[in-house]
């Protein structure tokens, strides 16, 4: 995952996959869009960086045949270049029976950060709180109040960042105001002692959000950039 200082767009796509396994999903991952045409092809439209997430086991918030792309874009107009292709989507229905894309923009004011991770901690994992608001300015105020005077503790448990983003508007996908927040950790016990102790948050939302766990892709080599 990653944050520019220069103004960028976050695509998240999650959904139900086909492959009847994980090793399935890897090698028709690794063949659409992790090939070196494929990757090419988004790079040469502005995609920046490719994560790929799987389910933490035994974790609440996703399902164990669900997979989570975040990409980071120099803008909304090469995504809406690059999944108008026409060998692109076909490699996105063999690969979810259902899915969501959608593109956020960084919450402008917000409260984030990003350090390095440890040496001695090589797993990266992602926890996620999605939402409606009925205004994006206090969902912020209301992040900034309940993070920033824990970013100690947080990080003592291995947080890496902490960053917020608010839904972009599609002229013809209208959708009411959402923020998510996406925090990645570098300690998955600790990540799940920190959010026991975690409250408030909630009150950014105007409904309950939908929250996550997640950790990078696992069962060998998933091709990321």
């Amino acid at each position: 995952m990653s944050s520019l200082s220069s103004p960028s767009v976050l695509l998240t796509v999650r959904g139900t996959v086909i492959p009847p396994d994980r090793e399935a999903t890897r090698q028709l991952h690794n063949q659409t869009a992790g090939s070196p045409e494929g990757v090419a092809a988004a790079r040469s439209l502005g995609d920046l960086s490719h994560n790929v997430f799987t389910p933490i086991p035994g974790m609440p918030g996703a399902e164990e045949n669900e997979l989570l792309f975040l990409d980071v874009w120099k803008d909304a107009q090469g995504i809406g270049t690059f999944f108008s292709d026409e060998q692109v989507q076909h490699g996105a229905n063999m690969m979810f029976s259902e899915r969501e894309a959608v593109v956020w923009m960084p919450a402008e004011g917000a409260f984030g950060f990003e350090l390095s991770p440890p040496m001695h901690l090589t797993g990266r994992y992602l926890g996620v709180a999605r939402g409606p608001v009925d205004d994006p300015q206090t969902a912020i105020n209301v992040f900034r109040k309940v993070v920033e005077p824990t970013i100690s503790d947080a990080r003592r448990h291995g947080q890496i960042s902490h960053q917020l983003y608010v839904r972009l508007p599609m002229p013809d996908q209208p959708a009411p105001a959402e923020v998510i927040g996406l925090d990645l950790w570098a300690d998955a016990r600790g990540m799940g002692e920190y959010y026991e102790s975690l409250s408030g948050f909630e009150a950014a939302f105007s409904d309950a959000p939908q929250t996550s766990v997640w950790e990078s892709a696992t069962g060998g080599t998933w091709t990321e950039w």
